[in-house]
């Protein structure tokens, strides 16, 4: 791991004024740290790499099946380069992704946005359970800005990884990662996402409203 000194030598960081937020959601994301008013971005500022920036929630009862990921972008970001959103599972449920295995990916490319507005990417219906990890890559040349954080939050739960080609099958191969509460950009990384019921649960659920229905089309034919 860098010193942190070594870690600002090695990345950009714009800021950002802070204004008013505008957040448009295809959804209603219910895993956020963030609080919609991101004023800092990110990129390589020596050499090119890939990034690999993300979020770690704990599944939420009732939202375990990850359905959307929404992620606000640098207003600076290159119009058409490439995106890759990913979904991973923390099999320690420790808080640290750098052993996580990926479970979903959705490769896109990226599209103007407002200031503060979060792009929603459908990525394949994945249940999760325990610890999860959302994260957003991108190769990015020297000087390209993408990571777009609130730095008025610090969730401890942000994580950055950087290399030549990241390794999706083992995080901590990167030579460099980090946990953004321990550099000197604290902050919370722009990036959500949408769970809902696991399919059994949705089943359970059309089962009942089933049988009460036809409890209720027997209770009427009585009644006439």
């Amino acid at each position: 791991m860098m010193t942190q000194e070594g870690f600002a030598a090695r990345m950009l960081v714009m800021g950002g004024m802070l204004l008013s937020t505008t957040v448009a959601t295809s959804a209603s994301p219910n895993y956020v740290l963030d609080d919609g008013s991101g004023s800092f971005n990110i990129g390589p500022s020596q050499f090119d790499a890939q990034l690999l920036w993300g979020n770690y929630f704990d599944a939420l009862p009732g939202a375990e099946t990850i359905t959307e990921i929404s992620v606000s972008l640098s207003q600076s970001v290159p119009l058409g380069k490439p995106i890759s959103i990913l979904l991973f599972d923390d099999p320690t449920d420790d808080l640290d992704p750098s052993d996580a295995n990926l479970l979903a990916r959705t490769d896109s490319v990226t599209v103007a946005s407002e200031f503060n507005e979060f792009l929603t990417f459908d990525i394949t219906d994945t249940t999760v359970s325990g610890g999860f990890f959302v994260g957003v890559m991108m190769k990015l040349d020297q000087g390209e800005i993408a990571a777009h954080m609130d730095d008025s939050s610090n969730s401890g739960r942000s994580w950055l990884f950087f290399d030549g080609e990241i390794n999706l099958d083992n995080l901590g191969s990167s030579p460099l990662f980090y946990n953004m509460a321990s550099t000197p950009f604290n902050g919370t990384w722009m990036i959500r996402a949408t769970g809902v019921p696991e399919p059994t649960s949705l089943l359970i659920m059309f089962a009942g409203l089933h049988i009460l229905c036809r409890r209720q089309n027997r209770y009427s034919t009585r009644l006439q």
